[in-house]
């Protein structure tokens, strides 16, 4: 999907990604600050109880919703704003990024479904064995960070309506699927194809600053894996369409997998761990074939006539 039209913009090269990834950080910082002024205007709460709530999340109204406000407003602004200026900047189009108007294959969505299903359990089977990474003393800090942020999670997605299911799969799988996929896929992965003589050097690049900007050492093999597929799809189809589908639907299993989690436990009183589900021998096996399966339908050129 790379773009190798003439052109003599200055920015579409590795200055972009560095002006694209240095507007990432800055938003980050800038929105790491919001969170109490969200506090404080929807709810009326001081700084102090906002930190709180960012540190000991409660599992009440107030804190559930808080954290999800939070979560988005933050999210589109260290992901949407870089996104947009460095879109203006580098004189690129919506289209001439996301190859949006491309046709949808049925085959192919098939297959971008089937991909990000199998992916899962081997993902968790990457960060569980990246866990035992002889770090010294700081993976006991990563392992308190990652632990925070699961807690943070679990109140955010703690859900009993069906509309809460449709929020929370809003803004943690559709928002991310398609800015992140357009940020990495679409924007860096041009500009590091104007750059790098090879076409695996650029998938490697984007997929490297995809794992590191998710800041979570654990998570990085995955990550990164998970980048480089990602980057091959949308490079493959031409769009960033059937990246897109994947990514959602592998953020949005997990959003919906908890919903029903927590109606079950709700309905019967027994707990239900997800860990001890995806760790289960077969399921790996099964999700093998299953994610080469979804890269098959996706990757290959011949067309049966099902679109």
């Amino acid at each position: 999907m790379l773009s190798h039209t003439a052109h003599t913009n200055p920015f579409r090269n590795l200055w972009g990604a560095a002006i694209l990834v240095f507007a990432i950080l800055v938003f980050s910082v800038v929105s790491a600050g919001l969170a109490p002024l969200i506090g404080k205007l929807l709810y009326g709460l001081s700084e102090k109880e906002c930190q709180s709530l960012l540190i000991n999340p409660e599992n009440t109204a107030i804190g559930i919703n808080f954290l999800r406000w939070t979560n988005l407003v933050q999210f589109l602004t260290y992901m949407a704003i870089p996104a947009v200026l460095v879109t203006l900047i580098s004189q690129y189009r919506l289209n001439d990024i996301g190859h949006y108007k491309q046709a949808l294959n049925s085959r192919k969505i098939i297959g971008a479904v089937c991909f990000a299903l199998g992916m899962i359990p081997l993902m968790a089977l990457i960060s569980n064995a990246s866990s035992y990474i002889p770090l010294g003393n700081f993976a006991d800090i990563v392992k308190q960070l990652n632990t925070q942020r699961q807690e943070l999670f679990k109140v955010l997605l703690t859900m009993k309506t069906y509309q809460e299911l449709a929020v929370c799969l809003f803004i943690l799988a559709c928002l991310p699927a398609f800015l992140e996929e357009y940020i990495f896929r679409g924007l860096l992965l041009n500009f590091a194809g104007k750059s790098f003589s090879k076409q695996r050097n650029a998938i490697f690049f984007q997929a490297t600053v995809f794992a590191a900007l998710h800041f979570s050492p654990f998570e990085f093999l995955g990550i990164f894996a998970m980048g480089v597929l990602f980057g091959i799809i949308s490079i493959k189809t031409g769009t960033l369409w059937y990246s897109s589908i994947a990514h959602f639907v592998f953020n949005g299993s997990t959003v919906i997998v908890q919903f029903y989690i927590l109606r079950y436990q709700e309905s019967t009183g027994n707990d239900f761990s997800v860990e001890a589900f995806l760790s289960r021998p077969e399921l790996f096996l099964s999700a093998i074939p299953l994610a080469f399966g979804g890269i098959y339908l996706l990757l290959r050129t011949k067309n049966y006539g099902i679109d």
